[in-house]
C-alpha cells in the first residue's frame, strides 16, 4: 500500500477516534458540560464558538511552521498541546473545581492548539486526498464519522441518563481524553508528502487581492457570524426550556446520523458530477429555511423536532461536506496554508463577533416568556428568529462566489423526477401494446366462452 492511500485511511481512524472527545463540548453534550461547570448564558455562547473563534491564531501558522522546518513536526506539536489539554477536564471535575472559567480556559487552550493543527493538516491533505475524486473521498469519510459519532453519542447519553450530573460527566470526559490521545497517536503515522515552505511576507496581501476568493472569504466569515449568535441555544432551548432528556435528543441524533450516512455519500457523488459549490448552496438554503420552525417549537411542538432534523440533515450534511470541498477548490494552485490561515482568522473575528451579540441577547431575552393559547414562547426563540435574516443574507452572499457550477441541485432532482415520470408514464403504454398485440393474435373462438372462461 503506497503512502497516500495509507495516510487517507488513517485520516478517517484519526478523526473518528478524536471525535470521542469533541463530541462532549458540542451540542447538548457541551451544553450540558457548561452547565455542569455553572456556565452562564454569554459563556455557554462562547464556549459554543471556541474552535471557530481559535481560528485567530492562524496568522501565527506561518512562524510555526518556519519554526519547525515542516508539516508534520509542527502538526505533531500543536496536536500534542491541545490533545494532552483535555486531561484537565476529568481532573477539575474529579476535585470539585467546576467553575466556568476553568473551563474556558482549558477549551480556549485546546481549540487554539486544534485551530493550528488544522492548518497543518488542511495543507498535507490537499496533497494526500484524490485529486479528480475528492468530494467522494471526503463524503465517505464523513459517512463513517457519522457512523461513529452516532454510537459514540448513544453510549455517552446513555452514561449520563445511567449516571446523572456530575458522575456522568467525569466518566464520559475521562473517555474524551482519552480518545484525544490516541487519536494523537495515530496522526503521528501520517505521510507528508515533500513540500516548499512558501510562507513570506507580501502572501496575505496577494489573498487579500484574489478576486476568486475574496467572495468566499465574505460569505464563510457572514456565514460564521450567523450561526454562532444561536449555535449553543437550540440545545440551551431544548435542555432548559422544554426540558428534554439525554435519551431523546441522542434519539434523534442516531436517527439524523442514519440519514447522513445516505447523504453524504449522495452529495459526494453530486458534488463531483456538478460542482462542490451547487451542493453547498442546496445546503445553506435548506438550513436557512428550517431556522423559522424554532419560533415554533415548544413542550407541545415538539414533534417540530422531527421535520428540524430531517431538512437539517439533508442541509448540513451538505454543508459540512462541501464547505471544506468548495474551498478546496479554491485553494487549488495556490499557496494553502496563506489562504486557509487568512480565511480561519475571518472566521475567528465572526465567531468572536456572533458569539458576544447571541450571549448578551441571550442573556436578556431568557427573562421573558409568554402564552398564547396552549403555546408556550420564551424570549430566546427571537434569537432564532433573527439568525433566520442573517442565513437569508449569508445565502446571498454565497451565490456571489465563482467556482465549477454546472448547474443546480433542484436541476438534478427536477431532472431525475421527470425520468422516473417518463418511465412509469412509458410502461403502462408499454403494457397496453403487448396486451392488444396479444389479442390480435390470440381471438376467442365464434360462439362465445373461451376454454376455462364463464359468463
Amino acid at each position: 500500500m503506497d503512502k497516500l492511500k495509507r495516510t487517507r485511511i488513517l485520516s478517517v481512524f484519526e478523526g473518528s477516534i478524536y471525535n470521542g472527545f469533541f463530541l462532549i463540548t458540542q451540542g447538548f453534550i457541551g451544553t450540558g458540560l457548561a452547565l455542569q461547570f455553572g456556565s452562564s448564558e454569554p459563556v455557554i455562547a462562547l464556549l459554543g464558538v471556541l474552535p471557530t473563534i481559535s481560528q485567530f491564531v492562524q496568522l501565527l501558522a506561518p512562524s510555526v511552521l518556519r519554526a519547525f522546518g515542516n508539516r508534520k513536526r509542527a502538526m505533531m506539536v500543536c496536536a500534542a498541546v491541545s490533545r494532552i489539554s483535555t486531561a484537565f477536564i476529568p481532573v477539575t471535575l474529579a476535585m470539585g473545581l467546576n467553575r466556568q472559567s476553568f473551563l474556558l480556559v482549558i477549551m480556549a487552550l485546546f481549540s487554539l492548539m486544534a485551530s493550528l493543527t488544522g492548518n497543518f493538516w488542511v495543507s498535507l491533505m490537499r496533497d494526500v486526498a484524490p485529486k479528480q475524486r475528492s468530494a467522494r473521498f471526503f463524503g465517505l469519510r464523513n459517512l463513517i464519522f457519522t457512523i461513529t459519532n452516532m454510537l459514540i453519542t448513544l453510549f455517552y447519553s446513555f452514561v449520563l441518563d445511567s449516571a446523572p450530573g456530575h458522575s456522568g460527566f467525569l466518566i464520559i470526559s475521562i473517555l474524551g481524553t482519552v480518545s484525544a490521545l490516541a487519536s494523537l497517536v495515530i496522526l503521528g503515522f501520517h505521510y507528508d508528502p515533500p513540500s516548499e515552505i512558501t510562507y513570506g511576507r507580501g502572501l496575505f496581501k496577494v489573498v487579500l487581492n484574489d478576486r476568486r476568493f475574496m467572495p468566499y472569504l465574505r460569505f464563510y466569515a457572514f456565514w460564521t457570524f450567523a450561526i454562532a449568535i444561536s449555535s449553543p441555544f437550540f440545545s440551551y432551548h431544548e435542555l432548559v426550556n422544554m426540558r428534554l432528556g439525554y435519551s431523546f435528543l441522542s434519539l434523534l441524533n442516531v436517527i439524523s446520523s442514519m440519514l447522513s450516512m445516505l447523504f453524504y455519500l449522495l452529495w459526494g457523488r453530486i458534488a463531483d458530477r456538478i460542482g462542490s459549490q451547487a451542493v453547498l448552496e442546496f445546503g445553506v438554503f435548506g438550513a436557512f429555511i428550517k431556522t423559522v420552525l424554532w419560533f415554533f417549537v415548544n413542550s407541545n411542538t415538539v414533534y417540530l423536532l422531527y421535520v428540524d432534523m430531517a431538512i437539517g440533515t439533508a442541509s448540513w450534511s451538505a454543508i459540512n461536506l462541501c464547505l471544506f470541498t468548495t474551498m478546496m477548490d479554491l485553494l487549488d494552485g495556490v499557496d494553502a496554508q496563506s489562504y486557509y490561515a487568512l480565511l480561519s482568522f475571518a472566521n475567528g473575528g465572526a465567531a468572536l463577533v456572533g458569539s458576544l451579540v447571541g450571549g448578551f441577547f441571550a442573556a436578556y431575552l431568557n427573562r421573558f416568556s409568554w402564552q398564547i393559547g396552549n403555546m408556550s414562547f420564551y424570549g430566546i426563540q427571537i434569537l432564532f428568529l433573527f439568525t433566520f435574516i442573517l442565513r437569508g443574507i449569508a445565502f446571498s452572499l454565497l451565490k456571489k462566489v465563482k467556482t465549477r457550477k454546472e448547474r443546480s441541485v433542484s436541476g438534478v432532482i427536477f431532472d431525475s423526477m421527470a425520468v422516473v415520470t417518463n418511465r412509469l408514464a412509458a410502461r403502462p403504454r408499454e403494457l397496453i401494446d403487448v396486451l392488444v398485440h396479444s389479442g390480435k393474435r390470440r381471438k376467442p373462438p365464434k360462439g362465445g366462452q373461451r376454454n376455462g372462461e364463464s359468463n
